[in-house]
């Protein structure tokens, strides 16, 4: 607000014409303004005193609106959304449209090794042809082992991740997906399911008989991978916040430490409890809540799926859900399509539309069906089946729009 004019509308004859609600006085008031014919009345010290508390009052009452309307925007919406995962590097115009069909309205985006901001809006633009709009998009950046195993020359990658911070919130991108597991492994072989589809599968007998092996020139302890995790999250952390764009951090998958020589942290409801404690339990920490990896878990997690939605959704700290299930929880497990698991699905959807979870769902590791080379339906599959029960979850909870409508997106 650079100026204010008090006038008295006894001397501006316009605002004695016509009817007088509220839309048509600042119309006119605002084409006096323009024009230069608003005349002014003179207050002493007293008087203006008042005015100005009054001024200031309304200036920061409307830069806390214009605030709360950014965060509202860049998720819009009070309720979980069925999304996908997009690698900007394979993602062509007819995958897009694809997706507009099946009913996708929001996206994952991985944008590999490089994403400048003009790369990030020109996609965001390539996206909106097709009705499409980014909640959580990704940067390689923070995977630097330099990073992560707290070597020389960390300080440049994690500049890098902060600039990939500062151009997602120039965008009004909602989150970004982060990890620290530098020497994982997820698979220890591709399986046939018993419903005939290819999938991963992990046995933590065969990785520590068959596959694991140091990955490094030294073993790493959890002190070691705790500080370089905190130095990094001290980091990072305000930059979202100033930004406004939200850390979600994903657990260690498969949930078992160690692995190749490297301490895992993310394994159970202790470990992210105390990533929460390090960045202070701010709203721009939280998770990745991957469903499959703490299903993989089971009752050595600390708290179970739906405890996790209660706790960390409700606090409104689950950011992005990878909504898949498992045939069941360590030593061995396969990964399955969403209805083909031991975790009942639709509790964990139920469970996330009862906290008011406005997390983005995507698939995840999709299970390989014949014929199915660009996973169209295998995608198209988990999306109907994830809109289902959404649906359903939104009906049966009686959360629905001024319209009347059931909230599915």
């Amino acid at each position: 607000m650079a100026d204010l004019v008090v006038c008295d509308p006894r001397h501006n004859a316009l605002l004695k014409e016509g009817n007088k609600p509220d839309a048509g006085d600042a119309r006119k008031l605002a084409e006096l303004l323009r024009a230069g014919m608003l005349r002014g009345v003179y207050h002493g010290s007293r008087g203006l005193r008042g005015l100005q508390e009054l001024a200031h009052s309304y200036a920061a009452l409307a830069a806390r609106s214009t605030g709360v309307m950014a965060t509202a925007r860049q998720g819009e919406s009070d309720h979980p959304k069925v999304a996908v995962m997009i690698d900007l590097h394979s993602s062509t115009d007819d995958e897009l449209l694809y997706l507009k069909q099946i009913g996708v309205e929001w996206v994952h985006m991985d944008f590999g090794r490089d994403a400048p901001y003009e790369l990030i809006r020109s996609t965001q633009e390539r996206l909106a042809r097709y009705g499409l709009k980014i909640h959580c998009a990704m940067l390689d950046a923070y995977r630097s082992t330099r990073i992560q195993l707290g070597q020389p020359g960390r300080d440049e990658d994690i500049e890098k991740f902060q600039t990939f911070l500062r151009d997602l919130g120039r965008a009004g991108v909602f989150s970004t997906k982060i990890d620290f597991h530098p020497a994982n492994t997820y698979t220890t072989r591709m399986i046939e399911s018993p419903r005939g589809y290819q999938v991963r599968q992990f046995s933590v007998d065969d990785f520590r008989q068959k596959v694991e092996k140091t990955r490094f020139d030294r073993q790493y302890s959890a002190d070691d991978i705790w500080a370089n995790y905190t130095y990094f999250i001290k980091a990072v952390l305000p930059v979202a916040e100033k930004s406004s764009v939200r850390l979600a951090l994903h657990p260690d998958d498969p949930p078992i430490s160690p692995m190749n020589g490297v301490a895992k942290l993310f394994i159970n409801y202790e470990g992210i409890k105390r990533a929460d404690e390090i960045a202070g339990h701010s709203p721009y920490w939280g998770l990745t809540f991957c469903v499959g990896t703490w299903s993989e878990g089971g009752d050595k997690m600390g708290k179970d799926v739906l405890g996790m939605i209660r706790d960390f959704g409700a606090r409104g700290k689950i950011f992005a859900v990878h909504f898949r299930n498992v045939s069941s929880p360590l030593p061995r497990f396969h990964e399955t399509f969403p209805d083909d698991g031991y975790l009942d699905m639709y509790q964990v959807m139920k469970a996330l539309v009862r906290a008011r979870c406005t997390a983005s769902l995507i698939p995840d590791h999709y299970p390989g069906l014949v014929g199915d080379t660009n996973r169209r339906m295998a995608n198209a599959y988990c999306v109907t089946y994830m809109r289902a029960l959404l649906r359903r979850a939104n009906e049966e909870l009686s959360q629905r729009r001024p319209s009347g409508r059931p909230v599915l997106s």
